[in-house]
């Protein structure tokens, strides 16, 4: 898993599923939304004003640092072990690696949901009812992303068969490709997408060893010389 994304307590994965009448419909709100703005004059308070939400916020960040009870630190260890083993046996069965593996830091992550979720009711302590709604959301985000196989294609992740295809790849390339010689990008593209090699695994092989500074571009990025 990428480090930067590794940051992120809950991914969600959001897909573009074409249809004519929920596009024409949405085309349509945000037209109105922006021809609505032209002529209001006005901001439409709800029922706690801008400010004072600000004044909760603030107040809930400098005020308030909830922790977990011990009741809820004890269900939230036994959910982590049986999400592990629930990992390792998904893994077995589709004999996949899950593009997130299930470690510590995920656990750290539903800990910080669990205590945000508490600090949002001003609560000194995050209790069982939390750590529920914190592991629905770790469920529901990340944790099913990771185990549908939905990231795979997601930048920064690669999955398991991919990862071998760049391996395959970059060893052909490394074995036709001698150091210190030349050729033009174009032609290492079409000559690998003729042997049935994705395209989109080459150009990855090929980013992959420009980063580590065994190819460098040369004549306008059009010829490739190998370094190393």
């Amino acid at each position: 898993m990428p480090t930067i994304l590794s940051r992120f307590d809950m991914i969600f994965i959001i897909k573009d599923h074409h249809d004519h009448d929920r596009d024409m419909t949405l085309a349509r709100h945000v037209m109105n939304v922006h021809l609505s703005a032209q002529t209001q004059t006005e901001g439409v308070e709800g029922e706690v004003t801008l400010a004072t939400f600000k004044k909760y916020i603030a107040y809930a960040r400098t005020k308030c640092g909830p922790r977990l009870s011990p009741a809820a630190a004890e269900k939230l260890k036994n959910r982590y072990v049986v999400m592990r083993s629930g990992a390792r046996e998904h893994e077995r069965e589709s004999a996949k690696r899950p593009s997130i593996p299930i470690t510590v830091r995920q656990l750290e992550a539903v800990v910080r949901i669990a205590e945000s979720l508490a600090k949002m009711k001003l609560q000194a302590v995050a209790g069982e009812e939390e750590v529920d709604e914190a592991l629905r959301l770790f469920q529901v985000s990340t944790l099913d992303a990771a185990m549908s196989g939905s990231l795979s294609g997601v930048e920064g992740f690669t999955s398991q068969e991919d990862q071998e295809m760049i391996s395959r790849v970059e060893k052909q390339l490394k074995r036709r490709f001698a150091i210190g010689s030349q050729v033009s990008e174009h032609s290492i593209v079409q000559d690998f997408t003729k042997q049935k090699y994705p395209e989109h695994a080459i150009y990855k092989v090929l980013q992959l060893m420009l980063r580590r500074g065994e190819l460098q571009h040369r004549m306008q990025r059009k010829v490739l010389y190998r370094v190393k």
